[in-house]
């Protein structure tokens, strides 16, 4: 299991995104669906983490993320861990899309679409880190 460890900066969101990517691309999922939908939830996961795992602290922070994949099980399981403000993506309540945009509370479309893509959420705090798990199952793209 190999992982990618970094400041959290908008400076390395590519870099995390391609890391996910790459390694998906390794097993050969060319697939641009399913890497599309992966770009979406890594783009969406690591910019709340950048924006505010880390607002009330005097230095940035790093970002660890774990890519792994089981074709077997087909799936793909990211891990994304930091050391910042505890929050829970299960707990936050989804945006009312039925309500005009002029009547809608700001944030969380970005938790919405990942929840809508994802299979699994889980999330856990350990040893002061928040530890965030999503699920994608595979078995459409590699069948």
């Amino acid at each position: 299991m190999t992982s990618l460890k970094v400041p959290a900066t908008m400076k390395n969101l590519d870099l995390m995104i391609n890391y996910v990517l790459d390694k998906v691309k390794g097993f050969d999922l060319y697939d641009s669906t399913l890497l599309y939908k992966l770009r979406i939830v890594c783009e969406e996961a690591l910019v709340n983490i950048i924006n505010y795992a880390y607002q009330d602290f005097d230095k940035v922070g790093d970002i660890e993320i774990i890519c792994n994949i089981y074709s077997q099980d087909k799936k793909i399981i990211l891990k994304f861990i930091d050391e910042g403000i505890a929050f829970n993506i299960l707990e936050y309540q989804d945006p009312d899309l039925t309500l005009p945009l002029s009547e809608r509370k700001a944030g969380g479309l970005g938790i919405y679409i990942i929840k809508s893509i994802v299979d699994k959420i889980e999330y856990y705090r350990e040893d002061g880190k928040n530890i965030l798990i999503l699920t994608k199952s595979i078995a459409t793209f590699i069948e």
